[in-house]
C-alpha cells in the first residue's frame, strides 16, 4: 500500500481489520464464483434484506428468513454478521410510518427493535441502529426530515441507541452516514454535522460505539482530499468511537474510455481513499457494497433478477465498474488494491 504521508496521533488499532461485503440470501445457495468470493469475507451484511420493511412488511407478522439464512451461512463459515439497519427512512414500512406520525408513541420503534435484538443477541454483535440521519441542505438543524424526526424530534437518534442498548446490552451500536469524502461545501457541512452529533451523543454517555462511513465514492467529484478526510476521521476517533467503512464502491465518471483505463481510474481512486482509511487506527473494518458489478445497486440498467441468478451473459462494458469483480467474477485492479490494503488472500 502506498503511504499517504499523513501522520495521525491516535493509538493504532491492534486487532486485525476485518473485510466484508453486503450480500443477498439467494447468493449463498449455489456454488458459484461469487459464493467463493463471499466465503473469503470476515463480515457479511444484509444488503436490503435486514431492513424493517423486509422483516415486518405487515404489522405483527415478522419474518426472519433472510436474517436466519445469512446468519446460518456466516456461522458455518466462521464469519460475523452486522445488523443493517434498525432505522432507515427509505425502508420503513408504510404502516409503521403512519403509526409513528399519528400516535407519536416511541413504543412503535421499541416493538420493532424487540423483534430483532433479543432474537439475535449473541449472534449479531454489531448493529447499525440509525442509517442516514444527516441532511444539511433540506433538513432541520442538520438532521434529515424523516418520519422519526417528525414524530420524535431531533433527539430520536439518542433514544434509538438507548433502546437498542436496553434490549441487548452486549451489542456494539453504530450510526451510518454517506457523502462525507469530498472537498465541496455539501460534504464539508455533512462532516461537520455528523461530528457534532457524535460529540453530543458521546458527551451525554449515549451508548454509541462505532460510526460507519459509507464510502460510496464518485469519481466525478474530484480527488479525495486526503488531509481533510484524515482530520475528520481523527476528530471522530477522538470522541472515543471506532470507525468502519460500511458500503465501499465507486461511481465512474467516464464510461467511454477503454475497460483497462476505466478499471485503473477506479482502482486509483479507491487507493487514494484507502491510503487515508488504513492510516487511521480507529478503523476496524471495510465492507464493500457487493462484490460483483453484475449485482451492484449502481447499475442504471441492471440485468433482471433472473439473469443475475442464472449468470446469463451480459455486456459488462455498459455496467458501472465500481466493485472488486466484474460481471463474470474476474478480479479487477480494485480487488488487488483491497487485497494489498487488507492483507487478505488474493483472488
Amino acid at each position: 500500500m502506498a503511504s499517504s504521508g499523513i501522520s495521525l496521533g491516535n493509538q493504532r488499532h491492534t486487532g486485525p481489520r476485518r473485510y466484508g461485503a453486503a450480500v443477498r440470501p439467494d447468493q449463498l445457495v449455489n456454488d458459484t464464483p461469487l459464493l467463493s468470493a463471499i466465503k473469503r469475507c470476515d463480515i457479511l451484511v444484509p444488503e436490503y434484506h435486514g431492513q424493517w420493511s423486509a422483516v415486518e412488511w405487515q404489522k405483527g407478522e415478522p419474518w426472519y428468513g433472510n436474517y436466519d439464512a445469512i446468519l446460518d451461512f456466516a456461522q458455518q463459515h466462521g464469519m460475523a454478521v452486522r445488523g443493517h439497519s434498525l432505522i432507515w427512512e427509505k425502508m420503513t414500512p408504510d404502516w409503521a410510518r403512519a403509526e409513528m406520525l399519528d400516535k407519536r408513541d416511541w413504543g412503535t420503534v421499541t416493538r420493532h427493535f424487540a423483534t430483532l435484538l433479543p432474537r439475535y443477541s449473541g449472534r449479531i454483535a454489531d448493529w447499525i441502529v440509525v442509517n442516514e440521519m444527516i441532511d444539511t441542505e433540506d433538513g432541520e438543524k442538520g438532521m434529515r426530515r424523516t418520519s422519526f424526526q417528525q414524530a420524535y424530534g431531533d433527539d430520536y437518534v439518542a433514544t434509538a441507541l438507548l433502546t437498542a442498548n436496553g434490549l441487548d446490552p452486549r451489542a456494539r451500536l453504530m450510526i451510518n452516514e454517506y457523502a462525507l469524502s469530498y472537498d465541496n461545501p455539501v460534504d464539508e457541512a455533512r462532516r461537520n454535522a455528523l461530528l457534532k452529533l457524535v460529540e453530543n451523543l458521546r458527551k451525554r454517555g449515549i451508548p454509541l460505539h462505532s460510526v460507519g462511513l459509507q464510502g460510496h465514492l464518485e469519481l466525478a467529484k474530484g480527488a479525495i482530499p486526503q488531509k481533510r478526510l484524515a482530520q475528520f476521521m481523527s476528530n471522530l476517533a477522538d470522541t472515543g468511537v471506532s470507525l468502519a467503512i460500511t458500503e465501499l464502491d465507486a461511481i465512474e465518471a467516464d464510461r467511454h474510455r477503454s475497460i483497462a483505463e476505466r478499471d485503473a481510474a477506479v482502482a486509483d481512486h479507491i487507493q487514494s481513499f484507502l491510503d487515508v482509511v488504513m492510516e487511521q487506527p480507529a478503523v476496524e473494518s471495510i465492507v464493500t457494497w457487493g462484490l460483483s458489478d453484475r449485482h451492484s445497486w449502481l447499475q442504471e440498467n441492471a440485468p433482471d433478477t433472473l439473469a443475475a441468478l442464472s449468470h446469463a451473459p451480459i455486456d459488462g462494458k455498459r455496467l458501472n465498474r465500481g466493485l472488486p469483480f466484474d460481471a463474470d467474477m474476474k478480479p479487477k485492479q480494485m480487488q488487488v488494491v483491497l487485497n494489498d490494503a487488507m492483507r487478505i488472500q488474493r483472488a
